[in-house]
């Protein structure tokens, strides 16, 4: 059977034994494939018998790194890979039964496929909503809705390199890396297959403030990348509309100085001057205590 490596970031706290465990099993259980599961422990937070517990499974190969970053641990989990394929999954989601052989059958049909991406569910609703131009327009789809979720693709160890997954942001990386393979002229095919669930927990970094601080920077990281002059138009006015959200967040936390500088860097175009009227806002708000 074809292997597949799956990575597994994790804190590996306390708090996230019981979902971090339903993760393993989910992927430990699937069928038609050879699973090498490969669960790396990164940053200070660790519970030390959960990591003995894990290190001690003969099933996994669990590892440790010091920097407290998922996007790292993806990378050196991914160096560590030694399957054909290899997937990832975070602590808190779960593969659906036959998820991996779903994925692997166009692949091993076709090689010069070099990434796979399936739908799922995010609770009970279908997560990709926006299914019907994601494999003929790929960067088009990805203006719509992000189609890259962490645990729903499979991708091809000889073709995606590690230089796609280094210095990737802690927040929004999937969508980096979506267009970066995209920007790479990598061939990607879409299966409108359930073959995962992720699971919204109070812990997950979606509800984070430093989420929503990412996005400028990184659309400003992906206007960077060599994409079609008509992507390019597009993605514009979205990294306008983010620095008017981090002006307007800046301003409601008192940091007033932080407000105006976003506030000006959300004019710098034809689309900016819907924020001109938030002008009166910030010279009429009260400064922080």
């Amino acid at each position: 059977m074809v292997k597949i490596s799956v990575i597994i970031p994790t804190t590996c706290e306390a708090r996230r034994a019981d979902t971090l465990r339903r993760a393993i099993d989910s992927v430990l259980s699937q069928r038609g494939v050879e699973v090498e599961l490969i669960v790396v422990v990164n940053g200070q937070r660790f519970d030390p018998a959960l990591l003995d517990a894990m290190r001690s499974n003969p099933a996994l190969r669990a590892v440790y790194i010091e920097t407290p970053s998922p996007s790292v641990a993806c990378r050196h989990g991914r160096s560590l890979a030694t399957g054909e394929f290899f997937a990832f999954l975070d602590d808190d989601d779960e593969y659906l039964p036959g998820a991996l052989a779903a994925r692997l059958a166009p692949a091993a049909s076709d090689a010069a496929i070099d990434i796979v991406v399936s739908n799922g569910y995010c609770g009970v609703d279908l997560h990709i909503t926006r299914t019907a131009n994601i494999e003929a327009d790929p960067l088009g789809a990805m203006l719509e809705q992000n189609w890259l979720a962490s645990c729903g693709a499979l991708f091809r160890h000889r073709s995606c390199g590690d230089e796609f997954f280094a210095d990737l942001p802690k927040y929004m990386e999937w969508t980096l890396l979506a267009y970066r393979l995209l920007a790479a002229g990598k061939r990607m095919k879409f299966v409108d297959t359930p073959t995962y669930r992720i699971n919204d927990t109070p812990q997950s970094a979606s509800k984070s403030r430093e989420y929503r601080q990412a996005a400028a920077t990184v659309i400003e990281r992906v206007l960077s990348l060599p994409l079609p002059l008509h992507i390019r138009r597009r993605l514009r006015p979205r990294l306008l509309a983010a620095r008017h959200d981090l002006s307007v967040m800046n301003l409601e936390e008192g940091r007033r100085g932080a407000a105006w500088a976003l506030h000006l860097q959300s004019l710098a175009g034809f689309s900016g001057l819907r924020y001109l009227s938030y002008t009166r806002r910030l010279f009429f708000a009260r400064p922080a205590r």
